[in-house]
Parts: structure tokens; sequence; C-alpha cells
């Protein structure tokens, strides 16, 4: 079938769930650090921090779980970061928290509030009508690195695997305003750029933004 966006035709791209994308961060953070602090419930819930560096619970039951967890964080307010609600840990190192059913939190000392982190990136789908011949490609450059910074050695190809339309999801940060423009190559290198001016779009604040356009010239 025709592949337009995440969550839809059988995909569902696990990869942009806040639960997965927020640990990389976690990860990154916790990198090298000595488990600490571990305790279980004897069945499916546990918990255990990464030094002083971050803490992660997980309740793998099927009723929520409410109890105080010890940690080694500094004092302070941390975003959990997988709900973005945040936590305050006490002098002692000491937080109260409700887990419900077959849910996690993850503190870490990279995330101290909630809502400062970076602008989660958001997917730009390219979908060019246009015609080649064989050995021909087309690309999609503009002004931002993701798109090559208007180099054509370096613009990203789009796939034809519904040619005549040529396809190519990009991820961009939210409400980015750009501008683009799409170029045909050969295999010797040989570059045409479509006529008219740079071709401008912002993308939402969530979700993905679809441009429908056709190679002009």
């Amino acid at each position: 079938g025709q592949v337009n966006a995440c969550y839809s035709d059988g995909w569902k791209c696990q990869h942009a769930w806040r639960e997965i994308s927020s640990m990389v961060a976690f990860r990154n953070t916790a990198r090298g650090q000595a488990v600490t602090n571990w305790w279980d419930n004897g069945n499916n819930a546990i918990a255990f921090g990464r030094g002083s560096k971050a803490y992660v619970a997980i309740n793998h039951e099927s009723s929520a779980l409410t109890r105080t967890y010890q940690t080694s964080l500094p004092a302070g307010t941390y975003c959990d970061v997988q709900s973005n609600n945040p936590v305050t840990v006490n002098g002692s190192g000491q937080f109260t928290a409700t887990l419900g059913a077959n849910a996690a939190l993850a503190l870490h000392t990279g995330a101290k509030g909630c809502g400062t982190n970076p602008p989660a990136a958001t997917g730009t789908s390219f979908q060019a009508t246009a015609t080649t011949v064989t050995g021909q490609n087309i690309h999609v450059t503009g002004n931002r690195a993701e798109l090559g910074d208007w180099s054509p050695a370096s613009a990203p190809k789009l796939d034809p695997a519904a040619y005549p339309v040529w396809k190519l999801t990009v991820s961009l940060p939210a409400g980015t305003t750009f501008e683009y423009k799409y170029l045909r190559k050969d295999a010797a290198g040989n570059v045409t750029w479509e006529t008219g001016a740079n071709r401008t779009a912002t993308v939402p604040a969530s979700g993905q933004l679809v441009l429908n356009d056709t190679f002009r010239g």
C-alpha cells in the first residue's frame, strides 16, 4: 500500500512514542553509571537508579502502584520523561508517586523541568510528481542541514516506488519554516533545477506536513 504518514497504513512509528523516544536522553545521561537503589515487589514491578544521574520505575502489574521511592538523585524537581509531569525529589533522595497499571516513570538529571526540552522532530513528507528518463532521480534540497543546505551533492533522493510521484519523509523540528526546491540528477552528477522561486513551508507543531508538489520545468 501507499504509506503517507505515521499511524496509517499499518505503520505504528513506535520510535516516535514518548515512552521510547524520551529514553534516548535517559540512556545518554545514565551511560556508565552503576545500578543503585534496586527495588522490586517480587513480581512484575521494579525500580532502580543509575548512580546519581537517573532513576526508573516500571509497573507491569494489572493494578496501580503507590509507594515512596529511594533514589540517589540530588534534591530538586525533575520531569518524568514518560508522562511529562514534574516529580519532586526531597533532600533524602526520596519521592512518592503512583504508577498506573503497565506504566513507567523515568527521571534523569538532563530533564529538570517539563516543557523545556528541544522541539520534537516532526515528519515532513515530500511528494513530488516528476517524469524522468533512465538514470535520472529526483532530489530535494533547501536551507536546512537535513535537506543538504542547497548543495545538490548532499540533497536527499526521493523514492520512485510510486512513480511518477517521488516521495521522501524527513524529520524537521516542529514549527520550523524552511525553503526548498526539487532537482533532477543523473548518474554522471548532472543537475537540472526546477524553475521558479524557492518553495516555502512550515512544519506543524504536531503531526506530519505533507507537501504535494509538481516538478516545475
